[in-house]
């Protein structure tokens, strides 16, 4: 998948530094709530402020809170990649359904 190398490059480099948007071949689109854009490239999207940092010394853990989710409703069987570590990713795309007994 080609969103792969470019969130890595994003990952690995400093928006102050590089305009990561021309850098990447990435598409900014407006938003409601935030003043970073979203990807035009991205199925999702999530718009979220930073909520809570009393983490992030100790754990290196940001607490962030949605305040609005995007999808494009032209995809149909989204395919998203979870990074794994080191360098490892996985492409999630099967969708199964369990059917429930419960009424």
């Amino acid at each position: 998948m080609d969103i792969v190398g470019k969130v890595v490059g994003c990952g690995n480099s400093s928006g102050t530094e590089i305009d990561k948007f021309e850098t990447f071949g990435l598409t900014p689109k407006p938003v409601a709530h935030v003043s970073a854009p979203l990807i035009e490239e991205c199925y999702a999207n999530l718009e979220c402020r930073l909520a809570d940092t009393s983490m992030v010394m100790r754990y290196g853990f940001f607490v962030l809170e949605v305040l609005k989710a995007w999808l494009d409703p032209a995809v149909k069987k989204a395919r998203t990649v979870h990074h794994l570590g080191h360098g490892t990713f996985m492409v999630a795309g099967e969708t199964i359904t369990l059917q429930s007994n419960m009424k």
